[in-house]
């Protein structure tokens, strides 16, 4: 499933007039951690996107729903065509077994502004 989200928010204007626009297009906006023991509970997972727009995509901010995701994301500009990438930690060393459902939030220069991605999983002793 692809999620795609476009801007308004460019100075430079199209030859119609119309606003040049940075959209972000994700691969998958959930991933899956599967079963995993809490003994090894550091996990990582990527989100791939492309900047389908015709201006350079920017963040605001990327973060974790928790102090047990850590998200390191683009800090340049992103060209239009271009691919990136959120790389995202969980570490359930201080977490109880049981379900991981977490989220990461994020604001671009795309519109709607905010997007979600989603992480799923299960911690099992061990």
């Amino acid at each position: 499933m692809a999620l795609t989200l476009g801007s308004c928010g460019s100075k430079t204007t199209r030859p119609d007039g119309s606003p040049k626009m940075a959209a972000i297009q994700f691969d998958s906006t959930s991933a899956s951690l599967g079963t995993f023991p809490k003994s090894d509970s550091r996990r990582q997972t990527v989100f791939t996107f492309t900047n389908v727009g015709d201006a350079p995509l920017e963040f605001a901010y990327v973060e974790g729903s928790c102090g047990c995701i850590t998200v390191t994301y683009p800090q340049k500009p992103i060209k239009p065509g271009k691919k990136g990438e959120f790389t995202v930690v969980f570490n359930g060393k201080n977490k109880q077994p049981g379900k991981v459902n977490y989220r990461v939030y994020g604001e671009a220069n795309v519109e709607p502004a905010h997007f979600i991605l989603r992480l799923s999983g299960q911690m099992i002793n061990g």
